[in-house]
Order: C-alpha cells, then sequence, then structure tokens
C-alpha cells in the first residue's frame, strides 16, 4: 500500500476525515498527526497534500499551497529545481513570495531520511497554520453556513 494511502487509514482511525463530494478530506488538526503516524511506520515515499477550500456547493482547490516531498536517491539543488519549474535563468529574477512558497511547499528527501521526512512535514504545517486564515478569508462567502479549508493527501 502506498504512503498515502496508509496515511489516510491511519487518520480515519483517529476519528479524522470528512467525506465532501464522495472523497475523504481531513483538517489541518487531522493532518498534524502525519509526522507521528510516519515515525511510527517507519516508512516514507513521495507524498503531496493540498488544501481546499470546500463549501456545501463547490469546492477549490488551493494548488499553490500544495505540499509535495519527492523521495530521492539524490537531492538536486532546490534553487535549480526552482529556476527549472518557473522557466527563469537566475534566482534573482524569481518573486521573493515564489521563493518563500517553494521553501515551504517542495521538498526532496534521501530514500529512508524518515526524520528529515518529518522536519519538513512538520515545516509546512507551520506554515500552513500561518496561512490557513488568509486563505480562508479570501475564499469564505457570507452566503454560504457549511464552510472550510480542507485538506487531500495524495
Amino acid at each position: 500500500m502506498n504512503l498515502s494511502k496508509q496515511c489516510s487509514i491511519e487518520i480515519k482511525k483517529l476519528d479524522g476525515g470528512h467525506y465532501y463530494f464522495n472523497d475523504i478530506f481531513f483538517s489541518l488538526e487531522d493532518i498534524k498527526h502525519l509526522p507521528m503516524i510516519i515515525q511510527r511506520l517507519n516508512y516514507i515515499d513521495d507524498i503531496v497534500i493540498s488544501p481546499f477550500h470546500i463549501t456545501d456547493e463547490s469546492i477549490m482547490e488551493a494548488y499553490w499551497l500544495s505540499l509535495s516531498i519527492k523521495v530521492v536517491s539524490v537531492v538536486q539543488d532546490k534553487n535549480i529545481v526552482l529556476l527549472s519549474e518557473t522557466g527563469k535563468s537566475s534566482i534573482e529574477q524569481v518573486d521573493q513570495d515564489i521563493i518563500e512558497l517553494w521553501d515551504n511547499t517542495y521538498y526532496e528527501i534521501l530514500k529512508g531520511d524518515v526524520k528529515g521526512f518529518q522536519k519538513n512535514l512538520i515545516r509546512y504545517l507551520s506554515f500552513m497554520d500561518n496561512n490557513e486564515d488568509s486563505l480562508r478569508k479570501e475564499y469564505d462567502s457570507p452566503n454560504n453556513e457549511q464552510q472550510g479549508i480542507y485538506y487531500q493527501i495524495y
């Protein structure tokens, strides 16, 4: 079983998760159990965690705030990957906001580095703790009673 499915199962065992539009989503508080789950599983693999704004009528992915952790044999220089992704030729051409976002949402981890995986996961959770309110303010509508920010694990 892949890591993302295993993590979802483990969070559900802790009474986490909500079903919307026939898929399971987790609150940030649910997702905060992942470092402990990863430690207990003592296994890492690629993972993506995407935040969504969900109302009773719609769902919208905040894709720019998605976490991507790739498990690799050789870690690439993060700036080289960023330049490749943005199409820029030098780091000075990249907006500081993009660099900060990249620093908090994209990681490459060496195979077997469970502690490094946990550390970067915790960094992302802290980042989202600081940014979830602004995301909610940006997308919440006074017309919807049921709405919130939820996460999906891939």
